[in-house]
């Protein structure tokens, strides 16, 4: 093979190579086709599919009822009473979603504190952890939520990826029939900038994977103190103070009362053997003031 011909070669490849850079009127299927990724691939008996352009103004075709590749992303501002808990409680409820925490600051002392977290969910959690995330604040200052619609990109780059693979592939061939030094380095150097082009798409395809499986949240939290109630001042009110003092009253006379009762019943065993008791101790009492009492001396006779 002379060098000419690897010219023209070079040539072709760098043709296909342009091709693959262009927007395809109907993407074709990714070469080596990883099962996990998404496949927007319209069949021959499909209706007509839906056109979808991207931020580029390419435009891709996107078949209807295909899953759709939304990047969602949603920014909270909160108020809480207490910023330690706050930060505990999300970052558990991000886990407890299926997600974690991409980052966190806490800012100022006290009760001027506040903090910021970000946080990535499953797409399928999203408006689930939202609500969540409102009903730990005890007030919700703003929102904001987005979502990106890049299933035309994607279906863009499985088509520039088939294209340059394809392209990849046959420069290897070239590669393999070079002759001289010269030959292969021409053709090396085509092929890894191929292959450079490969390598990016790659990167930006599973970015966009990633992204649309996994939704971010902002949140912004400030710490407000909990309101006190004033005490409110004593005002004298002789009403109130006579429905105590009646209150007080009839309560004392109640606990007299169950004195009596307790005392009257709990001891009528006790109360004949006492009444015995009592009435002896008077009688002996009795006896014995007059046993002291000193008679009264006779008068003297007369002589």
């Amino acid at each position: 093979m002379n060098t000419p011909k690897i010219i023209f070669a070079l040539l072709g490849a760098a043709t296909l190579a342009f091709a693959a850079c262009a927007p395809a009127a109907t993407p074709g299927p990714r070469a080596g086709g990883a099962a996990a990724q998404p496949t927007f691939v319209p069949a021959a008996t499909e209706a007509p599919a839906m056109v979808a352009t991207d931020g580029s103004g390419l435009a891709a075709l996107v078949p209807p009822g295909a899953d759709r590749m939304i990047i969602k992303d949603a920014t909270l501002a909160l108020e809480v009473t207490s910023l330690t808990t706050a930060v505990s409680g999300m970052t558990q409820l991000a886990a407890d979603q299926g997600g974690y925490i991409l980052e966190t600051s806490t800012n100022g002392f006290d009760e001027h504190q506040t903090a910021n977290l970000r946080m990535a969910v499953p797409a399928a959690r999203f408006e689930a952890t939202l609500e969540r995330l409102r009903q730990m604040s005890s007030k919700v200052i703003s929102e904001q939520g987005a979502g990106q619609d890049v299933s035309a990109d994607y279906v863009d780059l499985q088509t520039r990826l088939a294209n340059l693979e394809a392209t990849s592939a046959r420069v290897r061939e070239f590669l393999q029939e070079a002759k001289t030094v010269e030959e292969s380095l021409n053709v090396n150097a085509e092929l890894s900038r191929l292959e450079g082009e490969i390598a990016q798409i790659k990167g930006q395809m599973k970015y966009y994977e990633g992204r649309s499986a996994f939704s971010t949240i902002a949140v912004s939290l400030t710490q407000v103190a909990t309101a006190v109630e004033p005490t409110p001042t004593a005002v004298w009110d002789p009403n109130r103070s006579m429905e105590r003092a009646t209150t007080t009253a009839g309560r004392l006379s109640q606990g007299l009362i169950d004195v009596f009762i307790y005392v009257g019943i709990g001891f009528a065993p006790l109360w004949v053997p006492g009444l015995a008791v009592v009435a002896f101790l008077i009688w002996l009492g009795r006896r014995n003031i007059r046993t002291a009492r000193p008679k009264p001396e006779a008068p003297a006779k007369p002589s």
